[in-house]
């Protein structure tokens, strides 16, 4: 589930050997550090810390607590979780999706709207004051191009709850039919996401056009995660957004020292130098784009299923190879090869295809997907 503050404007730059030739110019005099927290650009004045928010993101409210008390009172805590995972699940008790709304537990509950962060952050409140042990989970959701523009690439971060009790893993996530468990996730301590809120907050703030709120909050995540990259991108991007290039650059520059290889940032970059007129390393930073993502599974898994789309089966059959040979782990390379394979006639490669794509498909609802466009696939060979 893609929101604002899980997604793009995470900007990184840099260098490293090998992929992209030499910088072709100097780098520019370092902006220190301390410049850049400041917020002297923006505000005309450093910051004072005691203007940072304190937010109250994940206290339970008096409406949220009555609530609990009607979640089947008399039964174990794992029971009451189970209980309240239904009433969301059967709509008695309604959240909208709104991908623009990083709000607190209490804002989230009281407004009945919010992200997947936002859902998130309210669930696993409501679950510790129930007396069960929930935890945040970060899902490695892959890259996605966008077909109107495959220089568009999108990272985003989904959040949501686990809960761990003997007889199983519990997974509460707000879009769970497109939950995959396929994907790499891992448990996230509550300051992490305590940062990822601000920072979320912090964009919404910037693309509202308020610079100087959204730097307190993004200031504010730094002050949480002070070397985590994307945090120092999203500085950047709130600096570019308000015309201050030298503080956008440097803190592009300073969220490379973290994360080099961040392709949105590489862009990011790119686009800044490119608006200047320093085309030579705008292209400096657009070789380092094209290095990374032609080297990236999911990349190479958007090429094959444009060309399959356009009748190339062949070509689609090698760029599926390449991403097979760098992941062999996603059910999806694998059904596209077997689509490919039927196409192209080679059917008893297409059987192998496809029996590995049922095996990693471990959610009912895709392996139904996939024999209903089986189906649907030699239902129309056959009418041909």
């Amino acid at each position: 589930m893609k929101t604002p503050l899980m997604a793009a404007l995470l900007v990184v730059a840099g260098t490293f050997a090998g992929c992209a030739g030499k910088m072709p110019v100097e780098q520019p005099v370092e902006i220190a550090p301390e410049h850049l927290l400041s917020g002297a650009a923006i505000l005309g004045r450093p910051v004072d810390p005691g203007e940072l928010p304190r937010d109250p993101v994940m206290t339970i409210t008096a409406e949220m607590r009555d609530f609990l008390t009607t979640i089947a009172p008399d039964v174990s805590p794992q029971r009451r979780l189970a209980a309240l995972i239904e009433a969301f699940e059967t709509q008695k008790f309604h959240v909208e999706y709104d991908q623009d709304s990083t709000l607190t537990a209490g804002g989230t509950f009281s407004e009945r709207r919010g992200n997947c962060l936002a859902f998130t952050l309210m669930m696993v409140a409501m679950a510790r004051e129930l007396g069960v042990e929930a935890s945040f989970n970060e899902v490695d959701v892959p890259p996605v191009w966008g077909h109107e523009d495959p220089q568009t690439f999108v990272v985003y971060r989904h959040i949501n709850m686990v809960s761990e009790h003997p007889r199983g893993r519990r997974v509460v996530d707000f879009n769970l039919a497109a939950y995959d468990p396929v994907y790499e996730q891992r448990k996230l301590p509550d300051v992490v996401v305590l940062a990822q809120y601000y920072s979320n907050r912090g964009v919404e703030l910037m693309n509202a056009g308020d610079g100087k709120r959204a730097f307190l909050y993004l200031r504010k995540a730094l002050a949480l995660q002070p070397g985590n990259s994307n945090l120092w991108s999203n500085l950047g991007a709130l600096y570019s957004r308000f015309g201050h290039k030298e503080e956008a650059e440097q803190s592009y520059q300073r969220a490379l020292l973290f994360k080099p290889e961040n392709l949105v940032a590489l862009s990011n970059l790119e686009r800044l130098y490119r608006r200047q007129g320093a085309f030579e390393v705008a292209d400096y930073y657009a070789g380092r784009v094209r290095y990374h993502r032609e080297r990236n599974p999911y990349y190479l898994y958007y090429l094959a299923r444009s060309a399959y789309e356009e009748g190339e089966y062949r070509r689609a059959q090698k760029q599926l190879r390449r991403a097979l040979w760098k992941y062999d782990s996603d059910h999806r390379f694998h059904f596209l090869l077997g689509l490919t394979r039927y196409r192209l006639g080679e059917f008893e490669d297409s059987q192998d295809s496809f029996r590995a794509a049922f095996a990693l498909a471990e959610r009912a609802e895709t392996r139904s997907a996939y024999m209903n466009k089986l189906k649907y696939l030699i239902r129309n060979g056959e009418q041909n």
